[in-house]
Protein backbone atom coordinates (compact mmCIF):
# COMPACT_ATOMS: atom_id res chain seq x y z
CA UNK A 1 0.00 0.00 0.00
CA UNK A 2 2.74 2.56 0.87
CA UNK A 3 4.78 1.60 -1.92
CA UNK A 4 1.51 2.28 -4.44
CA UNK A 5 1.07 5.69 -2.33
CA UNK A 6 4.71 6.83 -2.88
CA UNK A 7 4.07 6.20 -6.82
CA UNK A 8 0.94 8.01 -7.28
CA UNK A 9 2.86 10.70 -5.38
CA UNK A 10 5.85 11.03 -7.33
CA UNK A 11 3.90 10.71 -10.61
CA UNK A 12 1.76 13.99 -9.30
CA UNK A 13 4.65 16.11 -8.65
CA UNK A 14 5.99 15.06 -11.87
CA UNK A 15 2.58 16.33 -13.68
CA UNK A 16 2.76 19.42 -11.35
CA UNK A 17 6.43 19.88 -12.46
CA UNK A 18 5.44 19.43 -16.16
CA UNK A 19 2.69 22.14 -15.93
CA UNK A 20 4.85 24.95 -14.08
CA UNK A 21 7.55 23.92 -16.89
CA UNK A 22 4.89 24.39 -19.38
CA UNK A 23 3.20 27.63 -18.01
CA UNK A 24 7.11 29.05 -17.65
CA UNK A 25 7.86 28.79 -21.22
CA UNK A 26 4.14 30.26 -21.91
CA UNK A 27 5.13 33.25 -19.78
CA UNK A 28 8.25 33.13 -21.81
CA UNK A 29 7.08 33.14 -25.22
CA UNK A 30 4.46 36.13 -23.83
CA UNK A 31 6.22 38.32 -22.08
CA UNK A 32 9.82 37.49 -21.90
CA UNK A 33 12.46 36.30 -19.28
CA UNK A 34 11.96 39.64 -17.35
CA UNK A 35 8.24 39.02 -16.89
CA UNK A 36 9.28 35.29 -15.56
CA UNK A 37 11.58 36.52 -13.16
CA UNK A 38 9.30 39.14 -11.68
CA UNK A 39 6.20 36.82 -11.40
CA UNK A 40 8.40 34.30 -9.58
CA UNK A 41 9.46 36.45 -7.34
CA UNK A 42 5.72 38.37 -6.55
CA UNK A 43 3.82 37.14 -3.64
CA UNK A 44 0.90 34.77 -4.46
CA UNK A 45 -1.37 37.60 -3.90
CA UNK A 46 -0.15 39.72 -6.50
CA UNK A 47 -1.60 39.24 -9.55
CA UNK A 48 -0.44 40.49 -13.24
CA UNK A 49 -3.13 42.43 -13.57
CA UNK A 50 -2.20 44.47 -10.10
CA UNK A 51 1.05 45.36 -12.50
CA UNK A 52 -0.62 46.56 -16.02
CA UNK A 53 -1.61 49.99 -14.50
CA UNK A 54 1.50 51.29 -13.73
CA UNK A 55 3.10 49.92 -16.90
CA UNK A 56 -0.38 52.32 -18.55
CA UNK A 57 0.79 54.91 -16.71
CA UNK A 58 4.39 55.55 -17.49
CA UNK A 59 3.57 54.62 -21.42
CA UNK A 60 3.68 58.43 -22.25
CA UNK A 61 7.28 58.63 -21.65
CA UNK A 62 8.51 55.71 -23.98
CA UNK A 63 6.97 57.24 -26.56
CA UNK A 64 9.30 60.47 -26.55
CA UNK A 65 11.92 58.95 -28.27
CA UNK A 66 12.36 59.21 -31.93
CA UNK A 67 13.84 56.01 -32.33
CA UNK A 68 11.75 53.49 -30.02
CA UNK A 69 13.17 50.61 -28.66
CA UNK A 70 12.19 47.32 -29.96
CA UNK A 71 9.15 45.92 -28.25
CA UNK A 72 10.71 42.91 -25.90
CA UNK A 73 13.25 45.71 -24.32
CA UNK A 74 10.01 48.18 -23.62
CA UNK A 75 8.37 44.95 -22.15
CA UNK A 76 11.60 44.11 -20.22
CA UNK A 77 11.98 47.72 -18.85
CA UNK A 78 8.39 47.72 -17.53
CA UNK A 79 9.29 45.37 -14.12
CA UNK A 80 12.03 48.39 -13.51
CA UNK A 81 9.28 51.29 -13.79
CA UNK A 82 7.28 49.21 -11.44
CA UNK A 83 9.63 49.13 -9.37
CA UNK A 84 10.44 52.75 -8.96
CA UNK A 85 6.50 53.29 -9.17
CA UNK A 86 6.71 51.36 -5.89
CA UNK A 87 9.22 52.90 -4.09
CA UNK A 88 7.54 56.24 -4.52
CA UNK A 89 5.64 56.53 -1.27
CA UNK A 90 8.66 56.79 0.53
CA UNK A 91 9.96 59.51 -1.96
CA UNK A 92 6.62 61.21 -1.33
CA UNK A 93 7.34 60.93 2.59
CA UNK A 94 10.40 63.01 2.01
CA UNK A 95 8.64 66.08 0.56
CA UNK A 96 7.38 68.03 3.46
CA UNK A 97 10.91 67.46 5.18
CA UNK A 98 12.44 69.52 1.96
CA UNK A 99 9.48 72.04 2.26
CA UNK A 100 11.11 73.24 5.48
CA UNK A 101 14.34 73.65 4.22
CA UNK A 102 15.28 77.57 4.44
CA UNK A 103 16.04 77.35 0.70
CA UNK A 104 12.41 76.92 -0.21
CA UNK A 105 11.35 79.71 1.91
CA UNK A 106 13.76 82.30 0.46
CA UNK A 107 13.10 81.58 -3.13
CA UNK A 108 9.64 82.63 -2.72
CA UNK A 109 9.58 86.35 -1.58
CA UNK A 110 11.18 87.24 -4.82
CA UNK A 111 8.27 87.78 -6.52
CA UNK A 112 6.73 90.32 -3.99
CA UNK A 113 10.07 92.38 -4.44
CA UNK A 114 9.46 93.32 -7.93
CA UNK A 115 5.45 93.74 -7.47
CA UNK A 116 6.65 96.51 -4.98
CA UNK A 117 8.27 98.25 -7.88
CA UNK A 118 4.71 99.24 -9.39
CA UNK A 119 3.49 102.26 -7.44
CA UNK A 120 6.42 104.56 -9.04
CA UNK A 121 3.61 104.57 -12.08
CA UNK A 122 0.80 106.38 -9.99
CA UNK A 123 3.37 108.92 -8.90
CA UNK A 124 3.41 110.44 -12.18
CA UNK A 125 -0.36 111.66 -12.53
CA UNK A 126 0.15 112.38 -8.90
CA UNK A 127 0.86 116.14 -9.17
CA UNK A 128 -2.84 117.66 -8.68
CA UNK A 129 -1.39 121.23 -8.61
CA UNK A 130 0.19 123.70 -11.12
CA UNK A 131 -0.31 120.88 -14.02
CA UNK A 132 -3.30 122.75 -16.18
CA UNK A 133 -3.28 120.06 -18.99
CA UNK A 134 -3.84 117.20 -16.38
CA UNK A 135 -6.85 119.26 -14.40
CA UNK A 136 -8.25 120.01 -17.79
CA UNK A 137 -8.45 116.30 -18.76
CA UNK A 138 -10.01 114.95 -15.18
CA UNK A 139 -12.08 117.99 -15.29
CA UNK A 140 -16.22 117.54 -15.81
CA UNK A 141 -17.37 118.63 -19.05
CA UNK A 142 -17.08 122.50 -19.55
CA UNK A 143 -18.97 124.72 -22.15
CA UNK A 144 -16.63 126.76 -24.82
CA UNK A 145 -16.74 130.27 -24.87
CA UNK A 146 -18.82 131.56 -28.38
CA UNK A 147 -16.83 132.20 -30.85
CA UNK A 148 -17.52 132.87 -34.87
CA UNK A 149 -16.22 129.83 -35.91
CA UNK A 150 -18.57 127.94 -33.38
CA UNK A 151 -21.26 130.13 -33.55
CA UNK A 152 -21.03 128.98 -37.40
CA UNK A 153 -22.84 125.67 -36.00
CA UNK A 154 -25.19 127.04 -33.70
CA UNK A 155 -28.07 124.61 -34.28
CA UNK A 156 -30.58 127.19 -33.67
CA UNK A 157 -29.03 129.67 -36.14
CA UNK A 158 -29.66 131.73 -37.83
CA UNK A 159 -33.52 132.37 -37.31
CA UNK A 160 -33.53 130.84 -33.94
CA UNK A 161 -35.99 133.02 -31.71
CA UNK A 162 -38.70 130.15 -31.67
CA UNK A 163 -37.32 126.57 -31.03
CA UNK A 164 -40.05 125.22 -32.92
CA UNK A 165 -40.27 126.88 -35.91
CA UNK A 166 -39.60 123.72 -38.28
CA UNK A 167 -42.39 122.07 -37.36
CA UNK A 168 -44.79 124.37 -35.85
CA UNK A 169 -45.25 127.16 -38.67
CA UNK A 170 -48.57 128.79 -39.47
CA UNK A 171 -50.10 127.04 -42.46
CA UNK A 172 -53.18 130.35 -42.02
CA UNK A 173 -53.02 133.88 -41.31
CA UNK A 174 -56.30 135.93 -38.81
CA UNK A 175 -56.11 137.60 -42.43
CA UNK A 176 -57.67 134.93 -44.33
CA UNK A 177 -57.32 131.16 -45.42
CA UNK A 178 -54.17 129.60 -47.65
CA UNK A 179 -54.37 127.24 -50.41
CA UNK A 180 -52.91 124.08 -49.99
CA UNK A 181 -52.36 120.68 -51.82
CA UNK A 182 -53.55 117.81 -50.07
CA UNK A 183 -49.68 116.89 -49.35
CA UNK A 184 -49.29 120.13 -47.70
CA UNK A 185 -52.56 120.15 -45.67
CA UNK A 186 -51.79 115.97 -44.60
CA UNK A 187 -48.19 117.45 -43.56
CA UNK A 188 -50.08 119.98 -41.52
CA UNK A 189 -51.90 117.72 -39.64
CA UNK A 190 -49.19 115.58 -39.02
CA UNK A 191 -47.41 118.32 -38.23
CA UNK A 192 -49.67 119.85 -35.72
CA UNK A 193 -50.00 123.40 -37.19
CA UNK A 194 -53.47 123.12 -38.33
CA UNK A 195 -56.61 120.97 -36.49
CA UNK A 196 -58.67 118.76 -38.32
CA UNK A 197 -61.75 121.43 -37.73
CA UNK A 198 -59.63 124.36 -39.58
CA UNK A 199 -58.75 122.07 -42.65
CA UNK A 200 -61.93 123.19 -44.76
CA UNK A 201 -61.19 121.09 -48.12
CA UNK A 202 -62.82 121.49 -51.62
CA UNK A 203 -61.88 118.85 -54.05
CA UNK A 204 -60.83 121.29 -57.32
CA UNK A 205 -59.89 117.72 -58.82
CA UNK A 206 -64.46 117.70 -59.04
CA UNK A 207 -65.06 119.83 -62.06
CA UNK A 208 -68.33 121.06 -60.24
CA UNK A 209 -65.65 121.65 -57.02
CA UNK A 210 -63.07 123.60 -58.80
CA UNK A 211 -65.48 126.07 -60.13
CA UNK A 212 -67.04 126.00 -56.99
CA UNK A 213 -64.26 126.73 -55.13
CA UNK A 214 -63.44 129.55 -58.02
CA UNK A 215 -66.62 131.24 -57.75
CA UNK A 216 -66.06 131.43 -54.21
CA UNK A 217 -62.85 132.97 -54.14
CA UNK A 218 -64.15 135.31 -56.82
CA UNK A 219 -67.56 136.92 -55.25
CA UNK A 220 -67.24 135.02 -51.96
CA UNK A 221 -69.43 131.92 -50.32
CA UNK A 222 -73.40 132.71 -49.94
CA UNK A 223 -72.64 131.42 -46.50
CA UNK A 224 -69.96 134.10 -45.57
CA UNK A 225 -72.97 136.69 -47.04
CA UNK A 226 -75.45 135.20 -44.53
CA UNK A 227 -73.31 135.73 -41.28
CA UNK A 228 -73.92 139.27 -40.08
CA UNK A 229 -70.10 140.77 -39.19
CA UNK A 230 -69.58 142.00 -35.83
CA UNK A 231 -70.22 145.57 -34.89
CA UNK A 232 -67.33 145.37 -32.44
CA UNK A 233 -64.05 144.54 -31.65
CA UNK A 234 -61.44 144.59 -28.61
CA UNK A 235 -62.40 143.83 -25.39
CA UNK A 236 -66.22 142.72 -24.62
CA UNK A 237 -68.05 141.36 -21.40
CA UNK A 238 -71.05 138.93 -22.73
CA UNK A 239 -72.62 137.08 -19.32
CA UNK A 240 -69.78 137.94 -17.14
CA UNK A 241 -67.46 136.22 -19.26
CA UNK A 242 -64.44 138.17 -20.90
CA UNK A 243 -63.62 138.18 -24.47
CA UNK A 244 -61.41 139.56 -27.18
CA UNK A 245 -62.78 140.23 -30.77
CA UNK A 246 -59.86 140.63 -32.74
CA UNK A 247 -59.45 143.59 -34.73
CA UNK A 248 -58.59 142.32 -38.27
CA UNK A 249 -61.14 139.61 -38.12
CA UNK A 250 -64.08 140.78 -35.49
CA UNK A 251 -63.97 137.37 -34.20
CA UNK A 252 -62.83 135.98 -30.53
CA UNK A 253 -59.64 135.30 -30.18
CA UNK A 254 -57.87 132.12 -28.85
CA UNK A 255 -55.15 130.46 -26.89
CA UNK A 256 -52.06 132.37 -25.80
CA UNK A 257 -51.92 135.80 -26.68
CA UNK A 258 -50.50 139.40 -26.66
CA UNK A 259 -52.40 142.35 -26.56
CA UNK A 260 -51.66 145.54 -25.82
CA UNK A 261 -47.79 144.44 -24.31
CA UNK A 262 -49.13 142.02 -21.80
CA UNK A 263 -50.34 138.10 -22.36
CA UNK A 264 -53.47 136.99 -21.83
CA UNK A 265 -54.60 133.33 -22.54
CA UNK A 266 -58.41 132.42 -24.15
CA UNK A 267 -59.76 128.91 -23.77
CA UNK A 268 -61.46 127.17 -26.77
CA UNK A 269 -64.52 129.36 -26.37
CA UNK A 270 -62.79 132.59 -26.48
CA UNK A 271 -63.37 133.17 -22.70
CA UNK A 272 -60.59 134.93 -21.18
CA UNK A 273 -58.76 132.43 -17.79
CA UNK A 274 -57.19 133.94 -15.25
CA UNK A 275 -54.55 132.59 -12.89
CA UNK A 276 -52.81 131.55 -15.75
CA UNK A 277 -48.74 131.10 -15.12
CA UNK A 278 -47.15 132.92 -18.23
CA UNK A 279 -43.41 132.92 -18.86
CA UNK A 280 -40.89 133.53 -21.91
CA UNK A 281 -37.87 131.79 -23.10
CA UNK A 282 -34.63 133.42 -24.16
CA UNK A 283 -31.17 133.03 -25.76
CA UNK A 284 -28.56 135.14 -26.88
CA UNK A 285 -31.04 135.99 -30.46
CA UNK A 286 -32.92 138.61 -27.31
CA UNK A 287 -30.81 140.92 -26.03
CA UNK A 288 -31.58 144.91 -24.42
CA UNK A 289 -34.25 143.20 -22.04
CA UNK A 290 -36.08 145.30 -19.60
CA UNK A 291 -36.54 142.93 -16.80
CA UNK A 292 -38.79 144.93 -14.85
CA UNK A 293 -41.27 145.70 -17.51
CA UNK A 294 -41.35 141.87 -18.51
CA UNK A 295 -42.08 141.06 -15.35
CA UNK A 296 -45.23 143.55 -14.92
CA UNK A 297 -46.68 142.40 -18.68
CA UNK A 298 -47.76 139.09 -16.75
CA UNK A 299 -44.23 137.31 -16.39
CA UNK A 300 -43.57 135.46 -13.80
CA UNK A 301 -41.02 132.33 -14.99
CA UNK A 302 -38.35 132.51 -17.78
CA UNK A 303 -36.15 129.35 -19.58
CA UNK A 304 -32.87 130.31 -20.69
CA UNK A 305 -30.79 128.88 -23.26
CA UNK A 306 -27.42 127.79 -21.19
CA UNK A 307 -25.64 126.48 -24.24
CA UNK A 308 -25.93 123.92 -26.92
CA UNK A 309 -23.75 121.32 -29.10
CA UNK A 310 -22.66 122.59 -32.39
CA UNK A 311 -24.15 120.70 -35.70
CA UNK A 312 -21.20 119.41 -37.13
CA UNK A 313 -18.96 116.77 -36.78
CA UNK A 314 -16.88 118.12 -33.84
CA UNK A 315 -19.68 118.29 -31.66
CA UNK A 316 -18.12 121.26 -29.57
CA UNK A 317 -20.38 122.08 -26.23
CA UNK A 318 -20.50 125.91 -26.39
CA UNK A 319 -22.51 127.82 -23.91
CA UNK A 320 -24.45 130.87 -24.88
CA UNK A 321 -23.08 134.07 -24.99
CA UNK A 322 -26.04 136.05 -23.04
CA UNK A 323 -26.56 132.98 -20.47
CA UNK A 324 -25.12 135.00 -17.43
CA UNK A 325 -26.41 138.28 -18.46
CA UNK A 326 -29.83 136.93 -18.79
CA UNK A 327 -29.63 134.40 -15.72
CA UNK A 328 -28.10 138.09 -13.36
CA UNK A 329 -31.01 140.37 -14.63
CA UNK A 330 -34.06 137.76 -14.55
CA UNK A 331 -33.26 136.68 -11.10
CA UNK A 332 -32.88 140.35 -10.12
CA UNK A 333 -36.06 141.29 -11.11
CA UNK A 334 -37.82 138.59 -9.12
CA UNK A 335 -38.73 136.14 -12.05
CA UNK A 336 -38.33 132.22 -11.51
CA UNK A 337 -35.45 130.88 -13.56
CA UNK A 338 -35.03 127.13 -15.54
CA UNK A 339 -32.72 126.61 -18.31
CA UNK A 340 -32.81 124.30 -21.67
CA UNK A 341 -29.78 123.02 -23.71
CA UNK A 342 -30.21 122.40 -27.48
CA UNK A 343 -28.34 118.91 -27.70
CA UNK A 344 -27.03 117.42 -30.91
CA UNK A 345 -26.11 114.45 -28.80
CA UNK A 346 -25.60 111.50 -30.91
CA UNK A 347 -25.70 108.65 -28.04
CA UNK A 348 -26.12 108.49 -24.55
CA UNK A 349 -22.71 109.11 -23.77
CA UNK A 350 -22.46 112.32 -25.61
CA UNK A 351 -25.88 113.43 -23.90
CA UNK A 352 -24.57 112.77 -20.56
CA UNK A 353 -21.73 114.84 -21.07
CA UNK A 354 -24.21 117.76 -21.97
CA UNK A 355 -25.73 117.13 -18.72
CA UNK A 356 -22.29 117.67 -16.89
CA UNK A 357 -21.79 120.96 -18.96
CA UNK A 358 -24.97 122.54 -18.09
CA UNK A 359 -23.50 121.44 -14.44
CA UNK A 360 -20.40 122.89 -15.08
CA UNK A 361 -22.13 126.49 -16.16
CA UNK A 362 -24.48 126.51 -13.32
CA UNK A 363 -21.40 125.73 -10.92
CA UNK A 364 -23.96 125.58 -7.88
CA UNK A 365 -27.09 127.87 -8.54
CA UNK A 366 -30.25 126.45 -8.05
CA UNK A 367 -33.08 126.57 -10.66
CA UNK A 368 -36.69 126.97 -9.89
CA UNK A 369 -37.69 125.28 -12.99
CA UNK A 370 -35.40 122.08 -14.43
CA UNK A 371 -33.09 121.39 -17.00
CA UNK A 372 -34.82 120.83 -20.55
CA UNK A 373 -33.43 118.53 -23.42
CA UNK A 374 -34.03 120.32 -25.87
CA UNK A 375 -34.63 118.03 -29.06
CA UNK A 376 -35.46 119.15 -32.27
CA UNK A 377 -34.45 119.36 -35.75
CA UNK A 378 -31.36 121.60 -36.10
CA UNK A 379 -30.92 124.60 -39.12
CA UNK A 380 -27.79 122.97 -40.38
CA UNK A 381 -27.91 122.86 -44.57
CA UNK A 382 -30.16 120.14 -45.89
CA UNK A 383 -30.49 118.80 -42.55
CA UNK A 384 -27.47 117.57 -42.16
CA UNK A 385 -27.16 118.27 -38.38
CA UNK A 386 -24.98 115.60 -36.69
CA UNK A 387 -28.27 114.57 -34.73
CA UNK A 388 -30.76 115.12 -37.04
CA UNK A 389 -30.62 111.60 -38.72
CA UNK A 390 -30.84 109.38 -35.18
CA UNK A 391 -34.26 107.06 -35.41
CA UNK A 392 -36.55 107.00 -32.28
CA UNK A 393 -35.10 104.46 -30.00
CA UNK A 394 -31.68 105.89 -29.93
CA UNK A 395 -32.86 109.70 -29.83
CA UNK A 396 -35.60 108.62 -26.44
CA UNK A 397 -32.19 106.67 -25.45
CA UNK A 398 -30.24 110.34 -25.66
CA UNK A 399 -32.92 112.20 -23.51
CA UNK A 400 -33.34 109.53 -21.08
CA UNK A 401 -29.80 109.72 -20.44
CA UNK A 402 -29.38 113.34 -20.31
CA UNK A 403 -32.34 113.61 -18.25
CA UNK A 404 -31.01 111.11 -15.25
CA UNK A 405 -27.92 112.67 -15.60
CA UNK A 406 -29.37 115.87 -14.58
CA UNK A 407 -31.28 113.69 -11.65
CA UNK A 408 -27.95 112.70 -10.60
CA UNK A 409 -26.52 116.10 -10.00
CA UNK A 410 -29.19 117.11 -8.24
CA UNK A 411 -31.94 119.20 -10.41
CA UNK A 412 -35.13 118.76 -12.09
CA UNK A 413 -34.94 117.34 -15.86
CA UNK A 414 -37.39 118.34 -18.28
CA UNK A 415 -37.60 117.45 -22.39
CA UNK A 416 -38.54 120.21 -24.68
CA UNK A 417 -39.99 119.10 -28.54
CA UNK A 418 -43.05 120.17 -30.76
CA UNK A 419 -46.20 118.13 -30.91
CA UNK A 420 -44.31 116.39 -33.89
CA UNK A 421 -41.65 115.45 -32.40
CA UNK A 422 -43.25 113.66 -29.63
CA UNK A 423 -45.45 112.14 -31.78
CA UNK A 424 -43.23 110.99 -34.56
CA UNK A 425 -39.18 111.49 -32.84
CA UNK A 426 -39.14 109.73 -29.99
CA UNK A 427 -41.17 107.55 -27.57
CA UNK A 428 -43.29 110.56 -25.76
CA UNK A 429 -44.96 108.03 -23.70
CA UNK A 430 -41.83 106.83 -22.21
CA UNK A 431 -40.61 110.32 -21.39
CA UNK A 432 -44.02 111.43 -20.46
CA UNK A 433 -44.16 109.03 -17.43
CA UNK A 434 -40.61 110.54 -16.04
CA UNK A 435 -40.04 113.27 -16.58
CA UNK A 436 -41.71 117.15 -17.10
CA UNK A 437 -42.97 117.31 -20.63
CA UNK A 438 -42.46 121.05 -22.44
CA UNK A 439 -44.12 121.18 -25.62
CA UNK A 440 -44.42 123.84 -28.00
CA UNK A 441 -47.52 124.07 -30.61
CA UNK A 442 -48.65 127.52 -32.26
CA UNK A 443 -51.94 128.67 -33.67
CA UNK A 444 -53.69 126.34 -31.69
CA UNK A 445 -56.35 127.03 -28.34
CA UNK A 446 -54.81 124.31 -25.91
CA UNK A 447 -51.69 121.94 -26.14
CA UNK A 448 -52.87 118.99 -28.45
CA UNK A 449 -50.82 116.30 -26.02
CA UNK A 450 -50.45 116.29 -22.32
CA UNK A 451 -48.30 118.23 -21.11
CA UNK A 452 -46.24 120.67 -17.67
CA UNK A 453 -45.44 123.55 -19.71
CA UNK A 454 -46.93 124.55 -23.30
CA UNK A 455 -45.30 126.56 -25.74
CA UNK A 456 -48.02 128.24 -27.35
CA UNK A 457 -46.40 131.39 -29.44
CA UNK A 458 -43.48 132.48 -30.73
CA UNK A 459 -45.06 136.00 -32.17
CA UNK A 460 -45.52 137.44 -28.40
CA UNK A 461 -45.00 141.07 -28.56
CA UNK A 462 -44.66 142.22 -24.58
CA UNK A 463 -43.23 145.51 -22.89
CA UNK A 464 -39.90 145.32 -22.30
CA UNK A 465 -38.77 144.02 -24.80
CA UNK A 466 -38.68 145.26 -28.91
CA UNK A 467 -38.87 142.13 -30.88
CA UNK A 468 -40.96 138.68 -31.05
CA UNK A 469 -40.72 136.19 -28.19
CA UNK A 470 -41.47 132.67 -27.15
CA UNK A 471 -44.65 132.85 -25.06
CA UNK A 472 -45.14 130.20 -22.22
CA UNK A 473 -47.80 128.84 -20.31
CA UNK A 474 -47.22 126.36 -17.28
CA UNK A 475 -49.14 124.25 -15.30
CA UNK A 476 -47.08 123.12 -12.56
CA UNK A 477 -46.30 126.56 -10.64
Amino acid sequence: MKKRFDRSGTARRKAVTAVAALTMALVLAVGGAGAATLLSAQPETLTVGAVVPHITAEAPQQIAPADPAPAAESTATAPEQTAESTAQPQQAESVPEQAEKPETAETTPAEPEEAAAAPETPETPAQPAGDAALEEENSPAMLLEETPELAAQDPQAPAADGTAQNDTASQHTPEGSVLLTPEQIQQALDSGALEDAEAQCIDLTDENGFFRWLFNWLFGSKDKEEEPAPAYSGWRTENGKTYYYAQDTNKKVTGLRSIDGKLYYFDANGVKQDNVTFGIDVSKYQSGLDWNKIKKSGVSFVIIRIGYRGYGAAGNLVKDPMFEEHFTNARNAGLKVGVYFFTQAVNEAEAQEEADGCNWALNGRMLDYPIFYDTEASTAPRGTGRADGLGVEDRTKCAIAFCERVKELGYKPGVYASTTWYRKRVDYNTLRSRYTIWNAHYGVSSSPIGCDMWQGTRTAHINGYSGELDANISYIG
